[in-house]
Formats: structure tokens, sequence, C-alpha cells
């Protein structure tokens, strides 16, 4: 088994609070998602935090002002009737077809950004980056404000979607343009910050880390235990998982790391709180093993009911994950009080100390996860500690209002790069 390195957040890892000397902006939020998922709490919570602030967000996006799950008036409207059509257009069409509208959308966004605002009435442009999406850093620089760009991937990550070969020079190229010319970049993962330095050429100093995070209002632990789930959950401890059953999850791993401690932990369950593709071969699997009733899968929790569920969680598992993604679940888990077990993977390190606010195994040993099961599972005392850090890192830095006072900080920076 390969070592694990445990390294402390890196100190770039943004840790600013409410800025207190930025006059009230008017800020342009450019993205081009279905805001929905989990793209629809992270847009929702920057917005929303950034109206909190004092400033005033504009939307500019294939969905106007949508986005869905978020438990605000002032940022949540209603979906477009098109949106699940499109969906599913988007999902069948040829893969370079679906890139030359991704293209193409550049245009409208510009002139929709143009009829939508003039010139003088923005002070900043925040985007969400996407593969060819170069309308917010045109529309900056044509009004001549900072241009801040948030980073989850770039066009060398290994997406779910596979990308065509033909477009991919394309693609990277947009991406020199778009990361050089950036104000300043967001990038939710160190593993990111060393890529768009080493292999776009961005300077250190204008990347900072900036890990997805949580609302510690909304995941309150003592709040959410007065509140019964409406589904039920399991009396003993309880071993939990919230997300997608795909295969990059990693539930595999994480169901036969459970059934190899279940003699040892007779009490213990495993709730997996979510669907997809690989629900029956987990249901097949547990079954294989004798267990079906210690494997408890509830379905699909709409985000606004999710924290009484995981307030029941003992242990909060995230079998698996990629390179450069920071999973918000865990920080969802982490705001709860619940101690975490993810694998060692560089943005799940920028947050996780192992023994600080839970276990970090080596990604993919199955014989390394179940250990640290084991070990959460074995001590009360200790799970309970870490599970109280886990909440201070969530109320101290990795909260929403924290990513939107970084935000602001830098679309308030009149910077020669702005232009």
């Amino acid at each position: 088994m390969m070592p694990i390195r445990h390294p402390t957040p890196s100190g770039d890892v943004a840790t600013l609070r409410r800025p207190a000397s930025i006059e009230t902006m008017n800020v342009l939020y450019v993205h081009r998602t279905r805001a929905t998922g989990v793209e629809a709490v992270h847009i929702g919570q920057i917005v929303l935090g950034l109206r909190r602030l004092g400033h005033r967000v504009s939307m500019l996006s294939p969905v106007g002002d949508f986005i869905e799950h978020v438990n605000e008036p002032a940022v949540s409207v209603a979906a477009p009737k098109s949106a699940a059509s499109r969906k599913r257009k988007a999902l069948e069409m040829p893969e370079i077809l679906f890139e030359i509208l991704e293209i193409g959308y550049n245009l409208k966004a510009i002139l929709d950004g143009l009829r939508k605002l003039a010139r003088g009435s923005v002070d900043g442009v925040y985007e969400r980056y996407a593969i060819f999406g170069v309308a917010g850093m045109l529309l900056a620089r044509w009004w001549g404000v900072p241009f801040v760009l948030e980073v989850n991937y770039t066009s060398l990550s290994p997406l779910v979607r596979r990308r065509s070969r033909l477009m991919k020079p394309l693609a990277r190229w947009c991406d020199g343009i778009v990361f050089r010319r950036a104000t300043h970049l967001l990038a939710v993962s160190s593993y990111l910050k060393e890529e768009l330095v080493n292999q776009f050429g961005v300077s250190p100093e204008r990347v900072t880390v900036v890990p997805n995070a949580a609302d510690p209002s909304v995941f309150d632990p003592a709040a959410a235990r007065a509140v019964e789930p409406e589904r039920s959950m399991p009396a003993g401890p309880v071993i939990g998982f919230v997300g997608g059953f795909y295969k990059w999850h990693g539930l595999d791993l994480l169901v036969e790391a459970f059934m190899r401690i279940a003699k040892q932990f007779p009490s213990a369950s495993l709730v997996l709180i979510g669907d997809g593709p690989m629900r029956e071969t987990v249901a097949t699997q547990a079954s294989a093993r004798g267990l079906p009733d210690r494997v408890i899968m509830p379905g699909r929790v709409p985000h606004a009911k999710l924290a009484p569920y995981v307030a029941r969680f003992d242990v909060g598992v995230m079998p698996d994950s990629n390179l450069y993604g920071s999973p918000m679940k865990v920080f969802e888990y982490m705001a709860m009080s619940v101690p975490v077990v993810v694998p060692n993977y560089a943005p799940l390190l920028d947050v996780v100390v192992d023994g600080v606010q839970g276990r970090v195994f080596e990604r993919r040993d199955v014989d390394d996860l179940a250990r640290c099961l084991s070990d959460m599972l074995g001590d009360e005392a200790r799970r309970k500690r870490m599970g109280t850090n886990a909440r201070q890192s969530i109320v101290d830095t990795h909260n929403w209002m924290n990513n939107a006072s970084v935000a602001a900080k830098h679309l308030g920076a009149r910077s020669a790069n702005a232009c």
C-alpha cells in the first residue's frame, strides 16, 4: 500500500471574511449551466452571499435567473418550461454539434449582456468557467471592469461527458486566453491551481484556492436533529453517503468495505441517499453478501430536506472522487458535525486533515477504507471530537459567505488585468 500524505490545508486556501472596505457593486454573474443539482447550490449560494454583502447581482445564463433548490426568494425563481427538453436534446446530440452550439452561445450571451446592461452599469463580471466560454471575459473587457473566473475544471480535466478530439486544441486555446486575461481566478482545488500555473502559464499570485463550502445555518446539527426525516433511519451507528449512484463515486468500494466490518459492528448500518444507474448493482452486491437489510437506500432526498438525514449519520463517506473536483457533500457532512472518511485526492486534502476532521484512506483501496471505517466506529469519543472539528472548519473557513467575500474582494480590485 502506498504511503498517504496528510498535509495541512495549504496557506493559499482562502480564509478571507467579509471585506470591510468594498463599496456596493453591480455584479454580472455569468454561467452556462442548467442551474440544477450541485451546480445550483454553488451558483445560488455565491449569488446569495454577494447580495448579503450588499452587492447587486444580475444573472446571464441559458436559463435566465432560474436557480434550482435555493431556499431564498431573492435568488430562486421559476424554472423555464423548456429546461427538461433542452437537457434531453443536449444529451442526445452528437458531441461535435454540441460543442459548436457551445461556441455559438458566446455570441448570444454577449448580445444579451449588452442589451441587458449598459456600459457603466456593471462594476465587475463573475463567471463560472465553461469550456469555450469567452463571453464573460469579452464583456468585462468591453466594459473595462474586473473579471473574476471560478474554475471547477478545465479543458484538460477528464470529464464524464467525452469531448471530441477535433475541438480539443480550440478548447485549450480558449482556456489559455480566458485564464491569462482574468483579473483573478478562483480554483476549487490546489490541483487546479497547479494546472493553471503549470499548463496554462498563469502566475501563481493570480490564483486563489477556494474550495467548495456549506451553509452552517442550513446544515445546523442542533436544528436538524429536532426534525424527523420523512423516511425512517436506523437507530444504530450509521455510515452515510449522499450523492448520485454513479460508478465514479465508488459505491461498490463502500459496500465492500462495509461488508468487511459488518460482523465487528453488528448494529451498524450503511445508508446510501440518492439514486442512479448503480442502484441495482449495489442492491445485488448487498444481497449477495447476505446483508440487504443493513444497506439502506432511501432514494433521492431534495437538498432542502437533506439536513435531518445527515444529522443521523455517525460517519459521512466520500468513497471515491477525482483529481480536481471539490465534492460539496463532504462540506455538508462536516457542517453537521459528522466526521468524514475521504480518499487521498488533493482537493480533499485541501480541507481534511487525517485524524482532525476525519480519516483519509488510500484511494481505491478497499482494505484501507474498511480500516478507517472500523477506527471511526470503534472510538465514539474520538469520532465526536473529529465531528466538532469538522463543524468548526465550516464555521471558520469553508462557508459560502466566506467564498462570496473572496469573490467580492477580487471583483472590487481595479487591476491592469481587467482591461
